[in-house]
């Protein structure tokens, strides 16, 4: 790999009865939610008026508490874990909304950059202990600086100019908070209510009518309701499910509703098909209902990807953590949910169950466009897609073995090139295959497995215990190109799903094999070229530019290159790869082997009426 390899020439909240807008409530309005310490509530005020980070939290701080109770003035809101993200996102209409975060010396911060950890501030000093970036942010993309924090697509953060300071006038809605910690609802304010009623109008659990199909999830759903809120959804399919008489089964929570043709980026493993029950391209919910059966107390964890709300219940069971986009309703410790519409919502609960039957629900909700749902379990504790190669279906029973790729004993061959000095910025693909052979190199042999970050910039982990890029200095760096080339190791015939994930434009290659599809593809824009998968456009919706291939490969060992380019922020790189139907591992050193299957969380199949013919 001193020279460029054929893969560079390959390529030249609030109460259900009121309604809301499409997104976001009107200017003015107040809220009040249990945010605050201890889950006190504190007071909060949609501000639909633009306005640069700085006029936004000045004004913030001459607004007195308007009910009265405090007497205190406000702040840009402080976001202090997932359900309150999701609120701020949902409940104030904009592109971006200003939040009180900043890295502004002048406001108790330290200028951080593309450092996600170190420098960010909350206008309140309470602790940063929750964030949501953006996979390239924060990247203080403008030469003036960016020293203000905003809430953008998918409830997911980047720094923006505030408009003082010699930064440009970046003007955006916002939300003030009002730090009111009264022990219940403050009076006078809309109070958000639990996701989940306590009860549905049907007891799906119990259902004894007529059924459609076969498999352990009994499902209802319902076309055309207001899908502006994940509490719409709720109400609209509650007003509908006394009116069916038949109920459908499906066997896995694992299917989308969209032209066959499109291309996904939902989803861990593949979403390949189509319900049976009524779903439609646009504003629809569905409820899926199963029993589970342990023999003995067990931890599990639960993974589920979605377009666009979710929410997930184990009635009588409380969830002992949250991750991903989602969190744990701050009314209903039994229910986590994701409710920042995006083409691949994700939220990963870990739960404890008893021994004997439990109950499972599932809410799925789709805004506009396609639904998808993709539901995985696995035993034990995890907080990331790629933290087990365990994800199964619930309901799925191991059977026999599962060939596993992996590279050979030599390891991966890696090179990082830096932008030489007084070089023109790339920004594109071939910008990085253009460097010169001059430009600053650094190389190492025998690498375990391509699962890097830049330490003072690390960008969407999808794999846990990435290492530091070879070369990696002291804080964030941008310009650079990563190639890496191993000998990739097929243990079995079969239809294999290789994949890559960074920030940035990137490609893939398996020499002089064809790629039969795209299986993923979280850019929306991938290409494939013969043998070779590439992406100019990695964030589309704030995600990291992560996309799957699928392709047909014979027992025995082929070449594979990866290739990165890292235009401006955060970095992150990982190369996986799985036989088809399975979650992906890293691609590693003497990684080619063949292991036993695990089953998923066990499924009871539930007795089913068949509906008459019509």
């Amino acid at each position: 790999m001193n020279r460029l390899s054929p893969l560079l020439a390959a390529l030249a909240l609030a109460p259900v009865t009121l309604q809301a807008s499409d997104i976001g409530w009107p200017d003015g309005t107040l809220f009040t939610a249990p945010f605050g310490p201890g889950g006190t509530w504190n007071l909060y005020k949609v501000v639909s008026t633009p306005m640069t980070w700085t006029e936004a939290q000045s004004a913030a701080e001459r607004s007195v508490d308007p009910l009265g109770k405090t007497g205190k003035p406000g702040h840009l809101v402080c976001i202090s874990g997932a359900a309150e993200n999701m609120f701020v996102y949902q409940k104030v209409e904009g592109r971006w909304i200003w939040a009180g975060l900043t890295d502004s010396e002048k406001r108790g911060g330290k200028e951080a950059g593309s450092d996600r950890n170190g420098g960010w501030h909350w206008v309140t000093g309470e602790p940063y202990t929750f964030q949501l970036w953006r996979s390239s942010e924060p990247n203080e993309y403008h030469a003036t600086g960016e020293d203000g924090v905003a809430v953008g697509h998918a409830g997911r953060w980047l720094d923006m100019s505030i408009g003082a300071d010699g930064q440009m006038e970046t003007k955006n809605p916002s939300m003030i908070e009002w730090e009111t910690r009264s022990p219940g609802p403050v009076p006078g304010a809309l109070k958000i209510e639990p996701v989940l009623p306590k009860k549905w109008a049907v007891d799906l659990s119990a259902w004894k009518g007529e059924s459609i199909g076969e498999g352990a999830w009994t499902v209802m759903s319902t076309l055309d309701l207001d899908a502006s809120s994940i509490w719409t959804v709720v109400q609209g399919l509650q007003e509908a499910m006394p009116a069916e008489t038949t109920a459908y089964h499906i066997a896995w929570m694992n299917y989308r509703v969209e032209p066959p043709s499109k291309k996904t980026a939902g989803g861990w493993m593949e979403i390949p098909n189509n319900p049976r029950f009524p779903m439609q391209m646009g504003p629809c919910a569905a409820l899926h209902v199963a029993k589970v059966k342990l023999d003995k107390p067990e931890t599990w964890s639960v993974n589920v990807h979605c377009d666009d709300y979710v929410a997930i219940r184990f009635p009588g069971h409380k969830w002992k953590s949250a991750s991903g986009l989602g969190g744990i309703d701050p009314l209903d410790a039994e229910t986590i949910y994701q409710e920042c519409g995006t083409g691949d919502g994700n939220v990963i609960g870990v739960i404890d169950l008893p021994a004997g039957e439990s109950t499972v629900e599932v809410l799925l909700g789709s805004s506009q466009y396609d639904a998808m749902i993709q539901m995985l379990t696995a035993p034990g504790e995890h907080a990331m897609d790629g933290s087990t190669d365990q994800w199964r279906k619930p309901g799925h029973t191991a059977k026999g073995t599962v060939a596993w790729p992996g590279v050979s004993s030599k390891g991966w061959s890696v090179i990082r090139k830096n932008l030489p000095a007084g070089g023109k910025l790339m920004e594109k693909l071939m910008d990085g295959m253009a460097l010169p052979e001059s430009a600053p190199t650094v190389t190492a042999e025998g690498v375990e497995k391509i699962n890097y970050i830049d330490s003072g910039a690390p960008s969407d982990i999808k794999f846990p215990n990435p290492v530091e890029l070879p070369g990696d200095e002291p804080g964030g760096q941008d310009q650079f190109v990563v190639m890496a080339q191993a000998e990739l190791v097929i243990p079995r015939d079969g239809t294999y799903q290789i994949g890559i994930n960074s920030d940035n434009r990137c490609a893939l290659r398996i020499a002089d094999q064809k790629w039969k599809r795209t299986m993923r593809d979280q850019t929306y824009h991938v290409k494939i070229e013969g043998d070779t998968m590439h992406s100019e456009e990695p964030e589309t919706m704030g995600m990291a530019g992560q996309f799957v291939g699928e392709i047909e490969l014979k027992k025995g060992s082929y070449t594979i290159e990866a290739f990165y380019v890292n235009v401006k922020g955060p970095t992150v790189l990982s190369v996986f790869g799985a036989l088809a139907g399975f979650p992906p591992r890293l691609l590693a050193k003497d990684g080619g082997r063949i292991e036993p299957d695990v089953s998923g969380l066990p499924l009871v199949k539930p007795v089913i009426v068949p509906a008459p013919e019509r």
